[in-house]
């Protein structure tokens, strides 16, 4: 099934209407409002229950007649529902909750409202799990009788291996009675606050730096893309597909593009090479590896190593390491199947680094090399044990991070399918959503996470539909710690073509970008059908073919801050920071100011709220990628330099995608 443009408008109203929420930590839920932390908790008020008049996104053992929902207004808080925990002697009943990503080692506290008509009221709990599903930590409260509203609060730190949180509400033999919950809220306690802005650039991908807002929204810009592919499928080593599932670097003047090819020899997919003067136009330069093809000996194709995987380049390593590749070999589970790491002088001819894997599971990785923290990063596909699918687990981005490329940390999870993927997928008629995989992005002051979301929509549709049919559509996330990743805006990042073009399928991007002072430049594998391949019940179905596109965003252009207003027409917004200290000189801003509107900046005292005098900046307009921000006062920003302040920016018809002081 292919994927129409007119459905994508529906990803975003899927976000508010799924059918079955769940939230993650390390991914955070989606925000409707810039700055306000949405509770993690899906359901948390008890609004809404399915046929049987259980919750939403909470799942009832024991007596399940003991835990429905009610619409009583002596028994609710807020909302129109509460959850009407009854028990009777013999029995249980419990109520749990969609497991929630965490970052370990960070602390969770869980509040709830709690009010009894009779009895012993159940206990709360938090339930930390591990990647395997096992039970690692289990913190408890039981609160008094009580038949006031009361508040119960139980707080625990996730513990190192923790990869999921849920809540349980549980009676049992000793809690016989009715009680009452409403208004769960889970928070997780936030990392400290350091107010040093340094010389990156700050995007809006998260409210890390962002104290409130006024009639300010986020929103997603796809990237802008060539309407032809790059690279196609020509020679016969390039069966089906000749796609970016790679990565893409340029040194001097020319452009290097490592791409995966199918073909029919084991093991059926293979590395290739490219390069480009212009980024455009492609050549494949034949024998630069050492790999052949049937009878076509390695001097005549532009085969580079067997199987796929990305590579990463770093500048600092001893020559004959300066790239490396990590791909991903069947073999026994916990064993020998992972990811094998690869090192090479000059991208062509690779040595092996280690006889066993350095990372298990698989079979989805991205490298990449961060200059700034001094380590590699790679994003690994592991399989969780939350898939609402039966027998199916639950695809999703776990990161590690190595000095060497050979010895890794253990994999934390970052970034797994929510009730806004599954409710996309559910907006298309279909079942959930995961993730496929993730490339990261050293970008500026964050990291920039890719994820590939797979929205899945049938296991019957297509040649390939066993393992899932359905779109897959790069969306946005950011970490600036690699543990914490903020997802607040889904709308996908790169979107398929119409129906018949190359591109109308699914969509996968390289493992890293290529950034000018004006672009950010990513090559992409896409396919003319979805996940599931083509329909092989169509009698007039054309190949599956993978290719190569090109796509470009403006610099910093994933996200911006927006405002509509227009001249005497909507209401202008503004933006305010948290306290900032910096030791530049000039602000600059990324903007595009629409006709009519503009932006302004204001410096606050950062204790008072109010401007300092002098610092009320003269308005900003048209599209600029650079614009210093000139003050209306006779005044300098470098007398500020050192003092912890505020930033209020005015926006009026206008979008902001960064800022910085430098």
């Amino acid at each position: 099934m292919k994927l129409r443009k007119t459905l994508l408008a529906s990803l975003v109203l899927a976000t508010a209407a799924a059918v079955v929420p769940g939230s993650a930590v390390g991914q955070t839920p989606p925000s409707a409002v810039v700055g306000k932390t949405p509770n993690l908790l899906p359901n948390g008020g008890f609004d809404i229950g399915d046929r049987s008049g259980h919750p939403v996104a909470w799942a009832v053992d024991g007596t399940v007649s003991g835990a429905t929902i009610v619409n009583l207004s002596a028994y609710r808080t807020a909302g129109l529902g509460s959850l009407q925990i009854s028990n009777a002697a013999g029995a249980s009943v419990s109520a749990t909750s969609q497991r929630l990503v965490v970052a370990p080692e960070t602390e969770y506290t869980l509040t709830a409202r709690l009010k009894g008509r009779s009895g012993t009221p159940p206990t709360l709990s938090l339930v930390f799990t591990s990647f395997e599903n096992t039970v690692l930590d289990t913190r408890t409260v039981a609160p008094p009788a009580s038949l006031d509203w009361q508040t119960v609060t139980v707080s625990g730190i996730a513990p190192a291996r923790t990869a999921n949180v849920s809540v349980r509400i549980a009676a049992g033999a000793d809690n016989v009675g009715v009680y009452y919950w409403d208004e769960l809220t889970l928070r997780q306690a936030q990392p400290a606050y350091d107010p040093a802005l340094g010389t990156a650039r700050e995007l809006f991908l998260d409210d890390y730096r962002i104290e409130s807002t006024k009639d300010i929204g986020r929103v997603v810009h796809p990237a802008a893309k060539l309407p032809d592919p790059v690279i196609r499928p020509e020679h016969p080593w390039e069966t089906t597909a000749a796609y970016t599932y790679g990565s893409v670097f340029k040194f001097g003047n020319t452009y290097r593009l490592w791409y995966d090819c199918n073909n029919d020899v084991p093991p059926g997919y293979y590395l290739c090479y490219a390069e480009s003067r212009d980024g455009v136009r492609w050549v494949k330069p034949l024998g630069r590896g050492n790999v052949g093809y049937k009878d076509i000996p390695a001097s005549k194709t532009n085969l580079i190593i067997a199987g796929g995987g990305t590579i990463a380049y770093n500048p600092n390593a001893t020559p004959e390491r300066r790239f490396a590749l990590m791909q991903f070999k069947s073999g026994v589970v916990n064993d020998t199947l992972g990811y094998y790491v690869y090192f090479s002088p000059d991208g062509y001819t690779w040595t092996q680094g280690s006889e066993r894997p350095v990372l298990l599971d698989g079979d989805v990785s991205n490298v990449t090399w961060d200059q700034r923290r001094g380590e590699y990063v790679a994003t690994i596909k592991k399989r969780m044990f939350t898939s609402g699918t039966p027998g199916i687990y639950n695809r999703s981005a776990f990161l590690s991070t190595s000095k060497d490329f050979l010895n890794w940390t253990t994999p934390v999870l970052a970034v797994s399918g929510d009730y806004a993927d599954t409710g996309a997928a559910q907006a298309l008629g279909g079942l959930e959503g995961q993730i496929y995989g993730m490339p990261v992005l050293p970008y500026e002051s964050t990291t920039i996470g890719l994820p590939w979301v797979f929205l899945i929509t049938n296991y019957t549709t297509g040649s390939q539909s066993g393992a899932g049919a359905g779109p897959v559509l790069p969306g946005i996330a950011s970490s600036r710690d690699l543990v914490n990743w903020s997802r607040p805006v889904r709308d996908p990042v790169l979107t398929p073509g119409q129906p018949g073009a190359w591109d109308d399928g699914a969509l996968y991007t390289a493992s890293n970008a290529l950034v000018t002072d004006r672009t950010v430049i990513m090559y992409y594998g896409a396919f003319n059908a979805d996940h599931g391949g083509q329909d092989i019940t169509d009698p007039n179905r054309v190949p599956y073919v993978g290719q190569t596109g090109r796509a470009t965003w403006r610099r910093d252009g994933f996200v911006s801050l927006t405002n509509a207003a227009r001249p005497n027409s909507g209401d202008p917004g503004w933006v305010t920071t948290k306290p900032l200290v910096f030791s530049g000189s000039a602000l600059h801003l990324n903007t595009v100011v629409r006709r009519g509107g503009s932006v302004k900046v204001e410096v606050l005292d950062a204790e008072s709220g109010e401007v300092v005098p002098g610092f009320t900046s003269r308005p900003i307009t048209g599209d600029q990628y650079d614009a210093t921000v000139r003050w209306s006062g006779n005044v300098r920003l470098s007398t500020l330099a050192g003092k912890p302040v505020k930033l209020r920016i005015h926006l009026t018809g206008a979008d902001l995608y960064s800022y910085w002081v430098k």
